[in-house]
């Protein structure tokens, strides 16, 4: 059976860092998102995202989308059955508000990991060190609270504090193995 990790969280949790372990170690590819916004330093159109405008953006099939700030995000169908052809585990990285749809869509095919920070001050250094503006970092973790997780999708969470990368890293190696053996 084919199987999708959902990886959330706020803003400068670790997910594409989660995401980038996962490929490098496991060889679990992370299905390519599509975003409006610009591309940033050392991003790679087609890899890091499908970069896009708002036309083509509008013409996609999406399980979710989003709008954060004046930039869409979302993740189609059709990437996802793309990257299920080669690969029997995936990975995606998935704003919060669409988790419930794939976990109703894919029910049993999805692992819900939900990654955060012990200290928000932590995910603004993060945030900081990766190229945001401060006013970016303010917009970006506005309303936010360390641990947004709703009450309806905490019984399907995974949840992963991402504050020391070698812990972490132990921490996905047993996830990993418990998604291979189910």
């Amino acid at each position: 059976m084919k199987k999708i990790i959902l990886i959330a969280g706020p803003s400068g949790a670790g997910k594409t860092t989660i995401s980038e372990y996962l490929t490098r170690k496991y060889g679990i590819p992370r299905v390519i998102t599509h975003t409006t916004r610009p591309m940033r330093e050392g991003e790679v159109a087609d890899k890091s995202y499908y970069f896009e405008t708002d036309e083509s953006f509008n013409k996609l099939h999406f399980f979710e989308h989003v709008k954060y700030g004046k930039f869409k995000y979302g993740s189609s169908k059709e990437a996802l059955e793309n990257a299920w052809k080669d690969h029997d585990i995936v990975s995606l990285i998935v704003d919060i508000q669409g988790i419930k749809s794939y976990l109703t869509q894919l029910k049993g095919q999805a692992y819900f990991l939900y990654v955060t920070a012990s200290n928000i001050d932590e995910l603004k250094e993060r945030l900081i060190r990766r190229g945001d503006t401060v006013e970016m970092v303010r917009e970006r973790l506005s309303g936010s609270e360390l641990n947004p997780l709703p009450n309806s999708l905490k019984q399907d969470a995974h949840i992963l504090y991402n504050d020391v990368w070698n812990d972490t890293e132990e921490k996905l190696d047993l996830i990993i193995s418990k998604i291979e053996s189910a």
